[in-house]
């Protein structure tokens, strides 16, 4: 890997109440581990039935000519429920040098096959604090979990009911900040349950 993740901040919103229409967002604070300028990001999607999948936006300034400095270089790669993207800094970072990069992105699920929680698995690249955090509907009988496991069997090592914060519209906001995440084998999520009706 060309690029240390000093901080990292994943926001998964649930839009509306059947589970259909979901917003993320994504920023990296990242520093070349090596001369580098273009960035690998691998992410899960389990949603489905979109008759064609969209691309995130990378939120970035803009250059002396008034283009974006970081922009999505070339096609996403889908294979399975794996996604992968190539971001295009705008120019090579030298050692040492830190920028952040910023994802929104919008997305479906009409085939109903997204599995509920926003999960990381954070390599030994991840320095300092990853913050998790989900936003959905107040949904009766819902609970969000908190779970640390190990990536190769599975094993949860800590679970822990999350509170939520309650917002606007009838929304709750459920969030958990990871300090020192160390990396390796471990893995992290929220992860929630609700009614049906």
């Amino acid at each position: 890997m060309s690029f240390l993740f000093c901080k990292v901040d994943h926001h998964l919103e649930v839009v509306d109440r059947a589970s259909m229409t979901f917003r993320s967002e994504h920023k990296f604070l990242i520093e070349a581990k090596e001369p580098s300028r273009f960035l690998h990001r691998d992410y899960f999607w389990t949603g489905s039935g979109a008759e064609r999948e969209t691309l995130p936006e990378v939120v970035s300034e803009v250059d002396d000519w008034g283009f974006p400095q970081h922009r999505i270089h070339g096609p996403l790669i889908v294979e399975g429920n794996a996604r992968i993207l190539v971001v295009d800094l705008g120019r090579t970072l030298t050692v040492g040098e830190q920028t952040t990069v910023h994802f929104l992105h919008k997305m479906k699920d009409l085939k109903s096959t997204f599995k509920p929680m926003l999960r990381v698995r954070p390599s030994s690249l991840v320095r300092d604090q990853i913050t998790l955090k989900v936003t959905v509907p107040n949904w009766s009988g819902l609970e969000m979990h908190f779970r640390q496991f190990t990536h190769d069997t599975e094993k949860v090592l800590v679970s822990r009911k999350v509170e939520p914060q309650e917002l606007e519209g009838g929304r709750l906001a459920f969030e958990v900040v990871i300090v020192n995440p160390n990396g390796g084998n471990l893995g992290h999520k929220l992860e929630w349950t609700h009614d049906e009706t």
